[in-house]
């Protein structure tokens, strides 16, 4: 195995997980992969990107086991009668984590990077949470929404991501021992959140 690095950034809604994994992408000199992803996993089993985006970091409890495919966006050889269950789409898309593992450094947020490459030693887990306060005034920046709808938001996109967390992996969204790093972006903000970060990779000999 190579020994490319990979950063996997698990965040609550809002904490910043975008901003710090961005900033780190300059920093590091290496590709971030967020939504970006979901172009990858559909670039390598030939469907068009809404077709992910409709089932992203949803497990099955919240959309069912099965999603019907819609033969408008099926670019492939597949028929519109069939099914594809929301497994093999979380399948789907670990394998293009494994794959960007293989062939490079990189930065990828959520979707469960951190389970997939749990035998990967090279990889490292962060997961960024924030106080509710600090959550709610980004989202209110980034949506234009009131504090009530930005809370409200933020409640359930985060139950939403640790569903899907803790259904796809044996471990527990959040939970500080799930994780290389846990780290309240809060207390330290965005850019002295990515100066700790990389302190670490550096104490840890992952960084020269």
């Amino acid at each position: 195995m190579k020994n490319n690095l990979i950063i996997s950034i698990g965040r609550q809604f809002g904490a910043g997980g975008r901003a710090v994994g961005k900033k780190l992408s300059e920093k590091l000199g290496i590709d971030y992969y967020d939504k970006e992803l979901i172009l990858e996993a559909a670039k390598d089993f030939g469907f068009a990107p809404e077709f992910f985006e409709n089932a992203d970091e949803k497990s099955a409890t919240f959309s069912g086991n099965v999603l019907q495919w819609v033969e408008s966006l099926i670019t492939g050889g597949f028929q519109s009668k069939n099914f594809l269950s929301q497994d093999t789409l979380f399948e789907m898309q670990s394998s293009a984590i494994k794959r960007l593992a293989e062939e490079k450094s990189c930065i990828i947020v959520g979707r469960c990077s951190d389970y997939v490459l749990r035998d990967n030693p090279n990889c490292v887990s962060v997961f960024l949470h924030s106080s509710n306060d600090d959550r709610a005034e980004r989202i209110c920046q980034r949506n234009n929404i009131t504090k009530e709808e930005a809370l409200t938001k933020m409640e359930i996109e985060d139950k939403r991501r640790a569903a899907y967390y803790n259904f796809y992996s044996n471990k527990i969204w959040g939970m500080s021992s799930t994780y290389t790093l846990s780290i309240d972006v809060s207390s330290l903000g965005v850019d002295k959140t990515v100066d700790f970060i990389i302190h670490y990779l550096k104490t840890a000999g992952f960084l020269q």
